[in-house]
């Protein structure tokens, strides 16, 4: 089949808010074609953030819907698409490149593919996460780092989260098998990243290395994080989250850009920032070893912190043998502007970047009903 399947798939991609830019090279229709089959492409070609069921889409494809129906599920075990349940039937949803079908490929990483992404990054995709006003994601803080803190603000408690979720799955970190399959990586754990609700359901379904745990495991899980130092990230939401990733800058992607390219303003902030307590700080250095975005340096003996470097996220007080590391509300005009939920984030991204189509987040799927 001709190219112009995957341009068409290219061009399909980057109407969503999160999009799929073109590259002059041509590593966009290779990524592609690494990831899809032919007729996968046109499949995809079909579906819409709108959730559909087999018959729908075998209508529009003219397919059999019995082939239609074991094409589309073969394609959420590849992590192509997304499957939802809607009225008791399952229903097929357009998934994005990022946060969606990259991260979907934990099954099917190999050097090849990587190589081809973060090509793809550099070129394009790294501007379309990282060129807007609102982001993806932002960084928590570890619970224990908050206790001391008075009108801690809800979405700063991931432990709620985790309480109130119905279903919750652990999965792999995506990055660090990344990492594992360029033949680099780190010693820090796989296995630590949180799915919830539907999301959870979506990863367990299609046989995404995933677990259905307690909520008891996953506090394990969050303080097993910290103890690693590993980073809490989730989604840019106030409300709803589909995911808790404990991350690292020796494999996160998101995380290395960051430090690297020092763009610490593209990722938001905790609402907190560490504000050392001088008179018992020892400068030990304890808290330079914690802490992964460089916002401390130890200066006449002391801790100072870089108030844009200092992400909040709070590993740098969990282990201070002094107790001289806190964590303390941002000023009003550095308190971070946090979307009310995913799908308020996807919406102020499709308004910010223009695009055509906008994209459901998990619970919004629930709410759109059958597309027509």
């Amino acid at each position: 089949m001709p190219d112009s399947v995957y341009r068409k798939l290219q061009e399909h991609l980057n109407q969503l808010p999160m999009g799929f830019p073109p590259t002059e090279s041509g590593v966009d229709i290779a990524l592609l074609k690494k990831m899809y089959e032919p007729e996968e492409a046109e499949l995809t070609l079909a579906l819409t953030p709108a959730p559909q069921r087999a018959d729908q889409m075998a209508e529009k494809m003219g397919m059999d819907p019995g082939s239609c129906k074991a094409k589309l599920d073969r394609m959420g075990k590849r992590g192509l698409l997304i499957t939802t349940t809607v009225n008791d039937e399952r229903h097929y949803v357009l998934a994005p490149y990022i946060v969606g079908t990259y991260e979907y490929q934990i099954n099917r990483l190999d050097k090849e593919y990587t190589d081809l992404h973060n090509q793809y990054m550099m070129e394009a995709m790294g501007l379309e996460v990282f060129g807007g006003k609102t982001s993806l994601f932002r960084i928590v803080p570890v619970e224990k780092s908050v206790e001391s803190v008075q009108e801690i603000l809800p979405h700063d408690v991931v432990k709620t989260k985790i309480m109130e979720a119905d279903r919750i799955a652990l999965t792999d970190c995506l990055c660090r098998l990344k990492s594992k399959a360029e033949g680099r990586g780190c010693d820090h754990p796989v296995r630590t990243c949180l799915s919830l609700n539907r999301c959870a359901d979506f990863f367990i379904e299609n046989d995404l290395r995933a677990e259905e745990i307690t909520k008891e495991e996953a506090l394990a899980i969050m303080d097993m994080a910290d103890r690693e130092g590993l980073v809490t990230q989730t989604q840019n939401s106030a409300g709803d989250l589909d995911y808790i990733c404990n991350c690292c800058k020796c494999s996160c992607g998101i995380m290395a850009t960051v430090v690297h390219l020092g763009l610490h303003n593209q990722l938001t902030k905790a609402t907190y920032i560490n504000t050392p307590d001088l008179d018992a700080c020892t400068g030990c250095g304890t808290c330079l070893d914690r802490c992964m975005f460089k916002a401390i340096r130890i200066i006449d003996g002391k801790a100072s912190i870089h108030p844009n470097k200092c992400m909040g996220c709070g590993l740098c007080t969990t282990t201070c043998p002094e107790g001289a590391a806190k964590l303390t509300k941002r000023s009003p005009d550095q308190m971070p502007d946090v979307p009310e939920s995913v799908q308020a984030m996807y919406d102020r991204i499709q308004a910010e970047k223009g695009r055509p189509q906008a994209f459901h987040s998990f619970t919004e799927i629930q709410k759109t009903g059958i597309a027509d």
